[in-house]
């Protein structure tokens, strides 16, 4: 096998010129697809890290609420959330977990009365010091900065997106650069005399405010009139159109009054995202286990569009790793073919000295699998390069779904997406040589001989 081996080098190398160009062609195509292979998973990591930042890795529901929650508010709620991150806390998952945090999901009517404008809300009654935590996740290591939130960790006010505060006519009191107010028209409709007292605090005030109507667990109408501290802006525009965020408490006495404290969901951000299978496993067994009637949900389930992102770039790296391998399919053919045609008298004589056509077909498969590993290595070691430069110098971009502006990192950590371009290489090469070489090894050794 050695002999074959070397042999078949020599005679790879025999045409400097046509095999340099094989080579080229070859790396050219090893270096593109692990470019853009490099660069599609830094788009996942880039939109896994915000998706983390901004939600987690995984939701824990109490059961049904996924599917049916948002029409049952009081149904599917969690009421005791504070002993279910007890629970959890006390086993021994809880060193995989980054930050541990419930929630509560609100919708309703949100006014500005003073200045007859109301919008319906989505709104989410969080902790405001957990979330600031959760926007430091860099799991990947990619150094994505951490989103300009405008929230205070002990702030006991409200942050409505910017759509919303357009709406609203809140332009002057947030100041908000390029927004304009529509022309206010007088509101002439006769008010309660139960919200009178409450309507002119909001008129007199000087300061950004709100007035929340929700419907209560009960099924009655709750309003609570609450501060607005800042924009706090999202990058979808139909969120951002009606998105309200409030602290917990506050948004617990709107759906629950002073007593019942409940939470929607906790989310969970993980240390590493490879964690997360072992992570659901755990948590299943764990909640089965102390009888808590409770689902967990990662971040593809909540968040689909994260799936559909990455399986879009997915279909793209396929698409391009299939054309470069068109174009090696027809670079090794195309030197193979010529390589043979130069070398009939040589098959020929190969041939007539008692050497069978397995061999020749093995001495030609062999110089398009030595092409194809030079080329596929000269193509890894190019990308290597290449990436190591544009990480170097630093360019920035707005990665899918995000508003920040990060720098561009083409990730080729991965080994596996490396080992996988390479051997796909080789494997293409030498497949490409098989045909070419049976066809000079049926060649009848005195129609090849008559070649000089």
């Amino acid at each position: 096998m050695f002999n074959s081996l070397r042999i078949a080098y020599r005679n790879a190398f025999r045409n400097k010129r046509r095999t340099f160009l094989s080579i080229l062609a070859i790396a050219i195509g090893g270096f593109a697809s692990l470019t853009i292979g490099s660069f599609v998973n830094s788009i996942n990591q880039g939109i896994q890290t915000q998706t983390a930042r901004d939600s987690g890795h995984i939701h824990i529901h109490k059961k049904g609420y996924f599917d049916f929650g948002l029409g049952k508010v009081e149904k599917y709620t969690i009421a005791d959330y504070e002993k279910v991150m007890a629970t959890i806390k006390q086993s021994f998952i809880f060193d995989k977990i980054s930050v541990m945090t419930p929630i509560l999901s609100i919708s309703g009517i949100a006014g500005n009365y003073s200045k007859n404008a109301s919008q319906t809300f989505i709104g989410v009654g969080q902790r405001y010091e957990d979330q600031l935590k959760m926007q430091i996740w860099d799991g990947y290591g990619i150094e994505m900065p951490a989103p300009d939130t405008p929230i205070a960790a002990k702030s006991s006010n409200a942050y409505i997106g910017r759509g919303l505060a357009i709406n609203l006519n809140l332009c002057a009191s947030l100041k908000i650069e390029g927004c304009i107010e529509e022309k206010i028209v007088q509101n002439t409709n006769p008010i309660d005399e139960d919200l009178t007292d409450f309507l002119e605090e909001e008129k007199t005030s000087d300061e950004a405010r709100v007035s929340l109507l929700v419907a209560s667990s009960h099924g009655a109408p709750n309003i609570a009139n609450i501060k607005v501290d800042a924009v706090w802006a999202k990058t979808q525009k139909n969120l951002d159109d009606m998105f309200i965020a409030l602290p917990l408490k506050e948004a617990q006495v709107l759906l629950y009054g002073e007593e019942n404290k409940k939470a929607s969901a906790i989310n969970i951000q993980l240390k590493s995202y490879d964690d997360l299978a072992a992570m659901m496993s755990a948590l299943k067994v764990l909640f089965k286990d102390n009888g808590l009637d409770l689902e967990v949900i990662d971040l593809q389930t909540f968040n689909p569009e994260v799936q559909k992102v990455i399986g879009i770039f997915a279909v793209i790296f396929g698409f391009v790793s299939i054309i470069i391998g068109l174009i090696v399919v027809f670079t090794i053919s195309n030197t193979m073919t010529m390589s043979i045609m130069e070398r009939f008298n040589e098959i020929g004589t190969l041939r007539s000295m008692g050497l069978r056509r397995s061999m020749i077909r093995r001495y030609f498969v062999l110089e398009g699998s030595i092409i194809g590993i030079v080329g596929a290595t000269l193509g890894v070691v190019l990308a290597y390069i290449v990436t190591t430069i544009i990480n170097k110098v630093g360019l920035m971009w707005s990665p899918p779904n995000t508003a920040v502006e990060t720098q561009l990192v083409l990730s080729m950590d991965s080994i596996a997406m490396v080992v996988f371009v390479w051997l796909f290489l080789i494997v293409v090469s030498t497949v490409s040589s098989l045909l070419p070489s049976i066809r000079a090894s049926k060649m009848e050794i005195v129609d090849a001989l008559r070649y000089s």
